[in-house]
């Protein structure tokens, strides 16, 4: 569109730009709350040291709680008693 002014005369020009489209980022999808895996880290201690009064041995390991669903039962080296003991899982 031009517009011209009797002050001016035909110097004076005056075009308007087309109106700009707002364009909107495309729709992420929505997720569901992601689900707990299978393992788990677990907590062995030594059972034998308290007994004996000494400082327990403490591990920490991985577990699959579908294949081993309960309580983990290893024989693990204990440093301060200077032997293999059984160690249980603790929570």
């Amino acid at each position: 569109m031009n517009l011209s002014s009797s002050f001016l005369g035909s110097r004076f020009t005056c075009t308007f730009a087309k109106e700009a489209r707002v364009m909107s980022a495309p729709k992420q999808p929505v997720t569901m709350a992601k689900k707990k895996g299978i393992r788990c880290i677990v907590t062995l201690e030594c059972t034998e040291a308290r007994a004996e009064g000494a400082t327990p041995s403490r591990y920490t390991t991985e577990k699959n709680r579908k294949n081993t669903a309960g309580r983990l039962e290893l024989k693990k080296y204990n440093r301060h008693l200077r032997r293999h003991t059984l160690h249980k899982e603790i929570k």
